[in-house]
């Protein structure tokens, strides 16, 4: 048996190609396909078949492009009403793959569609040796059931029997779930990703629940956000994402072109270069999100998904690896990236926005000293654990509704971990009219190096 875990970051995802003989499955792809094309000749192995553990809500799959390109059957949970050609799989239905069998068992709790794949190595025996658990069971978690609104207590409910069946299989058997630490799929992902269900039976707090109303009240306390583009993702991967090739075509376009774009068809302008060098200068309007932060996620999250892009980038020869970004969460419309970069655009005479900036010395003189409005746009859980005194919690994403609480007419300070999400916060002020944003480089990690003092608790909300 051949088998490699392919793990995508930004998103914290793990795929799997596996194999027997000259073929192999593909497990959980992602849009972007090639590490999977490179793996299988790697092996030696043609992909023959595609399996989708569910409908992932957090990113776009790849089971379309894979099966374009390969010719690939795919498999999916016939409880998840696709709608593009595949098998559907009934509960406890199984089929072979050279001398891989794969049986499906279904376990809805974070998603109503959600399952379960026990492989058997046929060449060892008649034992199942791994298990891919999708986002079901996860190392140190399971998956989250507040995904689909007003239906949490109805999945959390299907989950702990989900878990039952689970817990039925033997310790020996390899754990190989579809995220990791850093994923939104769970709130106490292991950075470890993979595991037993032994270890899991044992380390793991959602196996450890016998009472179900334990098991619920555990579980939905304390769930981070679910980004906007959890419930679109969803559905584009039930339906069947469009393929890459047929996606928007991105073009090289001059300030002037940009310009008129912006001006006369409502384009957007995304901005990846930095938070220093967005705050130096920028193309007003435009939404600041890093690619040296959580590109994929923050962009899903903010960034309108009818809208048509432009990129501005530091370096055009990374366009390919930021525009796979994009479409992994369902982000198509990149029509095209700024030729020359923000300097092309000033060297024209355009107008340029900035954010100005505070170090972490001045913003503790200017707490001290005077009344001023500080934003800690950090998850709410991050707050909680500790947070800089006379701060107020407003995570990133939330800004788009909550900027009516703030007078733009007065100076507003942002701050997050380092810089990179209260720089996209203070992108989103500016699109509203705060004439005077602030962003604090290094966050809370420059104010504890600097020996600052913070606080815990949950009273500056």
């Amino acid at each position: 048996m051949h088998f490699a875990q392919i793990y995508t970051p930004g998103i914290a995802q793990c795929s799997y190609v596996i194999g027997s003989g000259e073929k192999c499955v593909v497990v959980d792809p992602v849009r972007n396909i090639e590490p999977y094309i490179d793996k299988a000749e790697e092996f030696g192995m043609e992909i023959a078949a595609v399996l989708e553990t569910h409908l992932h809500a957090d990113f776009v799959s790849g089971h379309m492009e894979l099966a374009d390109r390969t010719g690939a059957q795919i498999y999916a949970p016939k409880i998840g009403n696709c709608i593009f050609p595949h098998h559907a799989l009934d509960d406890e239905e199984e089929f072979i793959v050279e001398n891989l069998r794969f049986k499906m068992l279904e376990t809805p709790g974070h998603t109503p569609d959600c399952t379960i794949t026990l492989v058997t190595d046929l060449e060892r025996g008649e034992e199942p040796v791994l298990v891919f658990t999708g986002d079901t069971l996860l190392v140190g978690d399971i998956g989250r059931p507040d995904l689909f609104p007003n239906r949490e207590e109805e999945l959390a409910e299907k989950l702990f029997d989900s878990i039952k069946r689970i817990k039925e299989l033997p310790d020996h058997v390899e754990v190989y779930p579809a995220h990791g630490m850093g994923s939104l799929c769970g709130r106490a992902l292991s950075a470890k990703l993979w595991s037993t269900i032994g270890m899991e039976r044992k380390q793991n707090y959602a196996l450890q629940h016998d009472d179900l109303e334990a098991f619920k009240e555990d579980l939905l306390t304390g769930m981070p956000a679910a980004p906007d583009h959890f419930a679109r993702c969803t559905e584009i991967n039930r339906e069947g994402p469009v393929l890459l090739r047929d996606t928007m075509k991105t073009t090289s376009l001059g300030p002037d072109d940009v310009a008129e774009a912006i001006e006369k068809e409502g384009y957007s302008v995304v901005d990846v270069r930095s938070y220093q060098s967005f705050a130096a200068a920028h193309i007003p309007g435009a939404f600041s999100i890093s690619k040296h932060g959580n590109l994929p996620t923050f962009a899903g999250w903010v960034v309108p998904p009818d809208d048509k892009l432009i990129l501005v980038m530091e370096h055009h020869d990374k366009l390919d690896k930021i525009k796979n970004s994009f479409y992994i969460v369902g982000l198509d419309n990149i029509a095209g990236y700024l030729e020359g970069s923000i300097e092309n655009w000033i060297n024209k005479g355009l107008p340029v926005n900035i954010v100005e900036t505070l170090s972490v010395h001045k913003l503790r003189d200017l707490i001290d000293n005077y009344k001023v409005l500080a934003l800690d746009t950090r998850a709410v859980s991050e707050f909680e654990e500790a947070h800089i005194k006379e701060t107020i919690n407003a995570p990133t994403p939330d800004i788009r509704h909550r900027y009516t609480e703030w007078d733009p007419e007065k100076p507003i300070i942002v701050l997050c971990n380092v810089g990179n999400r209260s720089m996209t916060a203070a992108s989103l002020l500016k699109q509203k009219n705060f004439k005077r944003v602030f962003n604090v480089f290094g966050g809370t990690t420059a104010w504890s190096a600097a020996g600052f003092p913070m606080e815990a608790g949950d009273d500056e909300q």
